[in-house]
């Protein structure tokens, strides 16, 4: 059985004359980046190729990359809007977290009442947002330990007490 991919980041552009990429990165951790080795490249058509990653540094909000076999600026352009993954055994997860992909599909409880189930997570505030798809519609719940209070990823479900009036 193949492993399932994890994308850490998106190449956005080319840095400079001697191949650097810059990528966005979409994970909370930056520091990842200086301590990976290898990375895959996510192709067209579900294909990866494998690169050796030569270096890393921040620049700006983003992370700069030099790649094995990516020596000059034409050869860094052809991978723009490329995104970077790594297996799944490499992905770095801190302790009491969860991957998006482990989020989305989930049963949302209150009790023995379904409210539907998790259909996307929004990061665009400091708190995350899970986007709750159900036969009354959509809702959002933050992704707060007050609300969520329990996750059981092998049941497919999240066990919530939703804020007074967010459903009103």
């Amino acid at each position: 059985m193949e492993q399932k991919k994890i994308r850490i980041g998106r190449i956005v552009n080319c840095h400079g004359v001697k191949g650097e990429v810059v990528v966005l990165p979409l994970t909370d951790d930056n520091r990842r980046f200086h301590k990976l080795k290898k990375v895959l490249l996510e192709l067209p058509g579900g294909r990866y190729r494998e690169l050796a990653v030569q270096g890393a540094r921040e620049h700006k909000g983003n992370i700069l990359l030099t790649l094995e076999n990516v020596s000059d600026r034409n050869q860094a352009e052809t991978l723009k809007n490329l995104y970077l993954c790594v297996n799944e055994e490499d992905a770095v997860k801190p302790k009491g977290s969860y991957f998006i992909y482990e989020i989305v599909g989930l049963a949302v409880y209150e009790g023995d009442i379904c409210y539907g189930k998790v259909t996307a997570v929004l990061q665009n505030s400091s708190t995350d947002l899970y986007e709750v798809t159900g036969e009354t519609g959509v809702f959002y719940l933050p992704a707060l330990k007050s609300v969520v209070k329990q996750i059981d990823l092998e049941a497919q479900r999240m066990d919530v007490e939703i804020p007074k009036g967010l459903l009103d």
